[in-house]
């Protein structure tokens, strides 16, 4: 089982490349792409939690506590007979995401579904997918404030670039001294006030915002659900709101806490019809950032302790707002419904191919240009 308190199960590769939305505006060749783009936060700003489903019980039931097999449609509408052909997982950082991730791959490639992950940026809303509507969404939570430390121990302390490449050319080697303290982890960017990053199309001259967040110590869920630029001058409880009304809209929610309960992990497992739930994902400067803390143990003052949690209290009350309903212990999740899925429909060698010959392709034209 996973220790909430453990590292070990948390994050993904640390990867600096742009994510869905970024990379849509920086390949867009026209003002339809950028236009589409700007449409979803205006469709989801224009609908709060409380209005963005018709069905009563849907718009109530937590995804964490009552999983499903229903296809969240654009009209707000639930569809039940759509066979999904796409598995969608939002990464949230530091609260278990490359062990969610490493089990949903092994899901999607048993079942012949695609998946498709994504960390750093916003949030993908259910209903606005324009390749294939059919997206069966998943995304986890982790508790606010130990998530927030152990992203601090894993990338705030000391940088994983510094751990990883500096270390090993023998440039950087952590130490107190050089690590930074977690009395200033207290911002939306870690250290920092979060910014989102000014990206320029290459076709038509003009900056656009990115978000792509990947430090974080202050309601970092909220952020990373909404998907909405602080520039953007929405209010924090605006962006409580949008978070909150897209992971409604999920098909399951896991708690990352409840890995140690095997009644749960039998439950999601049995809910996905594949064993494995608990395997340990490997995040990216995991064993270097865990020698460096271990040979230099961190100390979290009361205060400092005390001090995050009053500043995460938007995400505490998103967190218990979803995943509260769990702690009566009693787990009502159906069991795996293959007539909801097209199943077989996604060859991960074929798409591996096609990918590979359109980069060459497109390297080609490039290089001839």
């Amino acid at each position: 089982s996973i220790d909430q308190n453990d590292d070990e199960a948390v994050d993904n590769d640390y990867d600096d490349v742009y994510y869905e939305i970024g990379k849509a505006i920086l390949d867009a060749d026209d003002d339809q792409v950028l236009n589409k783009i700007s449409s979803r936060y205006a469709y989801t700003l224009g609908n709060d939690a409380q209005n963005q489903m018709n069905n009563d019980e849907a718009a109530t039931a937590s995804p964490a506590c009552h999983p499903h097999f229903n296809l969240a449609l654009p009209n707000s509408q639930w569809n039940n007979t759509t066979k999904f052909k796409r598995i969608y997982f939002y990464h949230a950082r530091k609260a278990g995401g490359s062990t969610m991730h490493k089990y949903l791959a092994k899901v999607a490639e048993h079942y012949g579904l695609e998946l498709k992950a994504t960390e750093w940026s916003g949030m993908e809303e259910p209903g606005t997918n324009d390749d294939d509507g059919a997206t069966f969404y998943v995304t986890h939570l982790r508790d606010p404030v130990g998530r927030s430390i152990s992203h601090f121990k894993y990338q705030g302390r000391w940088g994983c670039k510094d751990l990883v490449f500096k270390q090993k050319k023998g440039s950087f080697t952590p130490t107190e001294d050089n690590a930074n303290k977690i009395q200033t982890w207290n911002q939306t960017g870690g250290h920092e006030p979060f910014k989102c990053k000014m990206r320029k199309s290459k076709k038509k001259g003009t900056q656009f915002q990115i978000f792509s967040l990947g430090m974080c110590a202050v309601n970092c869920y909220t952020q990373w659900f909404s998907g909405l630029c602080p520039e953007l001058g929405v209010s924090l409880q605006q962006q409580y709101q949008v978070a909150r009304a897209k992971v409604m809209k999920y098909n399951f929610v896991a708690v990352i806490e409840k890995f140690g309960d095997p009644r749960y992990v039998q439950v999601v497992e049995d809910f996905f019809g594949v064993p494995g739930l608990t395997d340990k994902g490997k995040p990216f400067c995991e064993r270097q950032s865990h020698k460096a803390n271990a040979e230099y143990p961190l100390i979290v003052p009361s205060d400092t302790r005390e001090r995050l949690t009053q500043l995460n209290e938007v995400d505490r009350t998103l967190y218990h707002d979803l995943g509260d309903c769990l702690d009566s212990g009693q787990y009502s999740f159906p069991n795996w419904n293959p007539n909801r899925f097209e199943l077989h429909s996604y060859n991960i060698t074929e798409a591996k191919a096609a990918l590979k010959k359109a980069k060459a392709e497109k390297q080609a034209v490039s290089n001839h240009s």
